[in-house]
């Protein structure tokens, strides 16, 4: 992966961030929503952090780490009405499950709070294949591609997995951020779905607010059929609709703000395009909750006369260009930061940066123009 002709290494950049701060950003759509109870879990599931949804009324789950290996499936009256034993793995930190078109669980075991975890891996199974309630997996065993230190420094620690999604033989996996100071940034590995031992690809990240509550990802889902992603913090629900191929954040977001905290929640489903389902963790007397999000009516849509502008950047020789809706302008400001938060760039009254001698990495952009600020990241391989 990494290019030995300096030249070309600009060729190559991180898609789109939709994000500096969702929230905030141009033309992005809040709202605020009551969150259905639909039961209490059974006290089996006293720490669920995963859900897959078989159909509206078989909801597959798990519980967090330290637990059995065991997956459940519940109906909407809080019944267990199976329970199956993955009878070759142990749960080390199950955090979050996806289903495939073919009706594969994957279950994501890299939870990994002290970001020091060599043993990193996700577990593939079809309920159909079960025989006396007992089946195994098969696993696929990865490493991320630039990680070095087990744990690395606090301002690094971004590799914790507690939410994935699968579409197209491709597994993403979505940080939630453990960084020191905190910067808010989710990011997105690409993973070949294929037992075995793989690389896990840093393919984009995002910026999803200031605050461990706004921005720590706890789950994911992606519904393949019409192309919307749908991220859990503690607080709300960001969806991202209309993006291109796998550009998650290239298109459309929209914020789902919780109107009153549900309590640890971990773990989200779709069920129709706009409903989805949503499990808490609980305590050791009891367990939490099924919710029901219904955002019916709530598309966020953008309206017809709202100019939305467009910030992009293009890298020729070595050089980053940023435009306006396809325009040069100069930038008031220009400033470009490592993924840690450290300010490596300064620039006034310019639409272009020289790139010479920047080291292969991440880098954040925050550029402003008549008092708005726009955001991007690049990412430079040598």
């Amino acid at each position: 992966m990494m290019q030995k002709d300096c030249r070309i290494f600009g060729l190559i950049f991180l898609l789109t961030l939709n994000a500096f701060n969702l929230a905030a950003q141009t033309g992005v759509t809040e709202y605020t929503i009551d969150l259905r109870t639909i039961v209490r879990l059974p006290l089996q599931l006293k720490e669920s952090s995963g859900i897959a949804i078989e159909n509206p009324n078989k909801i597959w789950t798990h519980n967090d780490s330290g637990n059995t290996n065991e997956l459940y499936a519940v109906d909407t009256l809080g019944e267990i009405v199976k329970t199956l034993k993955i009878n070759n793995v142990d749960n080390i930190d199950w955090e979050d499950l996806t289903m495939d078109t073919d009706g594969n669980i994957y279950i994501n075991d890299a939870g990994n709070n002290d970001n020091d975890r060599k043993n990193l891996a996700i577990h593939m199974i079809n309920p159909v294949h079960e025989t006396g309630g007992v089946i195994e997996a098969q696993s696929i065993n990865f490493t991320f591609e630039d990680q070095t230190a087990f744990p690395p420094p606090n301002a690094n620690k971004n590799f914790d997995i507690e939410a994935i999604v699968w579409t197209n033989d491709t597994l993403f996996l979505f940080t939630k951020n453990r960084s020191n100071p905190f910067n808010g940034y989710s990011k997105v590995y690409r993973l070949p779905a294929q037992p075995g031992n793989q690389i896990a690809r840093l393919s984009d990240s995002v910026f999803l607010g200031s605050t461990t509550s706004e921005a720590r990802v706890t789950a994911a889902t992606l519904n393949v059929a019409n192309s919307v992603l749908a991220l859990l913090t503690s607080n709300k629900i960001i969806v991202f609709r209309n993006f291109s191929g796998t550009n998650f954040f290239s298109g459309q977001s929209t914020v789902y703000r919780f109107s009153a905290q549900p309590g640890q929640v971990e773990a989200i489903d779709h069920v129709t395009d706009n409903t989805y389902y949503i499990t808490s963790e609980g305590s050791n007397s009891q367990a939490g909750f099924l919710y029901e999000a219904d955002l019916t009516g709530l598309t966020g849509i953008w309206p017809k006369n709202e100019h939305r502008i467009g910030f992009s950047t293009e890298i020729r020789d070595d050089v980053l260009y940023l435009k306006l809706d396809d325009q040069y302008v100069n930038f008031e400001l220009i400033q470009l930061f490592s993924l840690s938060g450290v300010r490596i760039g300064h620039y006034e009254t310019v639409n272009s940066i020289p790139l010479y001698g920047f080291n292969t990495g991440i880098l954040i952009i925050n550029a402003y123009y008549r008092g708005n600020k726009h955001s991007q990241t690049i990412r430079l391989l040598r």
